[in-house]
């Protein structure tokens, strides 16, 4: 049954999670409860470290959270009332293991506590029409939870599960931008499993072919946890093993000695709006605290230091980018200017940016004149748009055998 037009719209924003990036998932939810249109009802949504869903009673307005600070929504995700998503498809079974645990312990009565009050342990359904997730990293943005709001059938907001997938796999991205003709650092790519049964024969490979210095990060992680610089075999083995402590896999990337310039991203892989680009010149490392600090010594240039011929190029790219990855919602494409080369090297895209009060993507758009509450819509009711073409689709069609 489709949906009625004229029924308020309800959206559910989702934030924290199991991931390394759940404080700035927080800060970054605050940014979108405090900026949505006022057209549109919204049901707060904290994930937990563990994964559990809570949310509170009733629906909300942004003039709802103009005082609700960071401390605020922690206290959400700490245990509130839990909650399971209603879709088409009812995935509340999906998500009752997460507090079937607590179910069995406290069968009649559950107490939780949210600002001293307690209440009877509830089951909200999710009746919400669209769901946005402001969740960075693993079990946010790689397709995991992209793929349960597709399984349900609802409206979400950003990339689709596959682009998610290619969007949280650095390794995929360099080799699809590579084909595109958009050019790559040179990288290695490591496994847990090989390199803890062949470490000597590993790190002389990249010896080799990289050298030092280099730069190690997980491959399917945003920001730049679990991110450093190797200047020896010592460091680089240090810091190999830390990296694959948050993932499967590593890349070791040659460095690039100049600066940072990202794009704005909203719309889709075949209709891309790309801002101009800004520029991060860090005095050395962009570390994942200087990232989120308002303390930090990296130098922001908006629009980027570029000729209007070298902002085309570049924005040009990023378009390459976006149609190759399928991306769609809200991304932000990074490039390096590489003093050395003068040319514009492919790093990563972030399919969920970060969006707090200092984050470049709002920075970006605002520049060109498009403030929160206009981006926001626009990617809610794009979200809107591709449910239906999904339920356009032809995934009920029985074939013939």
């Amino acid at each position: 049954m489709e949906r009625d037009e004229n029924k308020e719209k309800v959206v559910a924003v989702l934030f924290g999670g199991r991931s390394s990036e759940h404080e700035i998932s927080l800060r970054s939810a605050l940014f979108i409860l405090k900026n949505i249109p006022e057209k549109y009802k919204m049901i707060p949504v904290g994930i937990n470290r563990n994964g559990m869903f809570y949310s509170l009673s009733g629906t909300f307005k942004a003039s709802d959270f103009v005082n609700v600070t960071v401390e605020d929504l922690a206290i959400i995700v700490k245990g509130s009332i839990p909650v399971s998503l209603a879709g088409r498809k009812n995935l509340k079974t999906l998500l009752l293991p997460y507090i079937k645990d607590e179910i069995q312990k406290q069968p009649l009565q559950f107490s939780y506590s949210d600002s001293g009050q307690t209440d009877q342990f509830r089951i909200l359904n999710l009746d919400a029409s669209c769901f946005f997730p402001v969740l960075h990293g693993q079990n946010g943005e790689d397709g995991r939870l992209q793929g349960l709001f597709e399984l349900a059938e609802v409206a979400y907001v950003g990339c689709d599960m596959r682009s998610s997938v290619v969007g949280i796999d650095k390794d995929i991205q360099k080799r699809l931008a590579r084909d595109a003709g958009v050019s790559v650092a040179k990288y290695e790519l490591i496994e847990a499993e090989g390199f803890e049964k062949e470490k000597e024969k590993t790190i002389s490979r990249i010896e080799k072919s990289i050298g030092y210095p280099c730069f190690v990060k997980p491959n399917s992680l945003g920001s730049a946890v679990g991110t450093g610089r190797a200047k020896d075999r010592l460091e680089l083995e240090k810091l190999v093993k830390e990296a694959l402590a948050f993932d499967q896999k590593a890349l070791v990337e040659e460095p690039m000695v100049g600066t940072e310039v990202e794009c704005a991203f909203l719309g889709t892989a075949y209709s891309p709006k790309v801002t101009k680009a800004g520029e991060i010149a860090p005095k050395d490392f962009y570390s994942y605290e200087e990232k989120y600090a308002n303390s930090s010594e990296a130098e922001l240039f908006i629009p980027a230091r570029l000729s209007d011929e070298r902002m085309i190029e570049l924005q040009e790219s990023a378009k390459k980018i976006a149609n190759v990855t399928g991306i769609s919602g809200l991304c932000r494409i990074d490039f390096w200017n590489c003093k050395k080369t003068n040319r514009f090297i492919f790093n990563e895209i972030n399919t969920l940016p970060g969006l707090t009060s200092i984050s470049m993507f709002p920075k970006l758009w605002e520049h060109e004149g498009v403030l929160g509450k206009e981006w926001i819509e626009e990617v809610i009711e794009e979200a809107y748009l591709r449910k239906k073409r999904v339920d356009k689709s032809q995934y009920g069609i029985k074939a013939t055998i």
